[in-house]
């Protein structure tokens, strides 16, 4: 890795380059990539660490089996999934839930927490407005939640532990 940032290439290759560093040289790490992207040259980055290509990547793609599923800007993938919202407002959230898009409405007081489908933001930001907001926070959806996107199924299909002892303990003896 020193030598490829030492270097001079306009394109570098990078695979799981922080795999195994401490958290103090993954720090060095991100401003050495920094640095090289200002020069600008071009880094291809594959890792798993999510947060990390969240904080260094311009544009991402997501491979699955292979194949690139998503490529674009975080924002531009952004619309596959929801935001988080968090808000205390005036009036009951009466109506709220109701909204297309809508998901995972808890409400407690007068306390609201949901998820919104990121192209029905705007009607229940709306929405909130009109029942008068005392305090909100928003989270746009995380790189980690667009890659689940596409590896959740496999996730659920995943056996859990009480399957895998089954699974054990039903093959036959020798």
């Amino acid at each position: 890795m020193v030598a490829a940032l030492a270097s001079d290439a306009e394109l570098l290759l990078l695979d799981e380059p922080t795999s195994g560093l401490d958290p103090l040289m993954e720090a060095v790490f991100q401003d050495c990539i920094r640095d090289v992207k200002a020069q600008g040259r071009t880094v291809l980055l594959s890792s798993h660490i999510l947060a990390e290509v969240e904080a260094l990547c311009d544009r991402l793609s997501i491979v699955r089996l292979g194949r690139t599923v998503e490529t674009g800007t975080l924002g531009e993938l952004r619309h596959l999934t929801r935001t988080s919202i968090s808000a205390e407002t005036v009036q009951p959230a009466q109506g709220l839930a109701n909204l297309e898009g809508i998901h995972d409405f808890e409400i407690d007081g007068a306390h609201v927490s949901f998820e919104v489908d990121t192209d029905q933001l705007d009607p229940a930001v709306r929405r909130l407005g009109e029942l008068g907001v005392r305090s909100l926070v928003s989270h746009p959806p995380s790189l980690e939640e667009l890659f689940l996107r596409h590896y959740g199924d496999e996730l659920a299909n995943e056996p859990g532990p009480a399957d895998r002892e089954r699974d054990t303990t039903s093959l036959p003896s020798r």
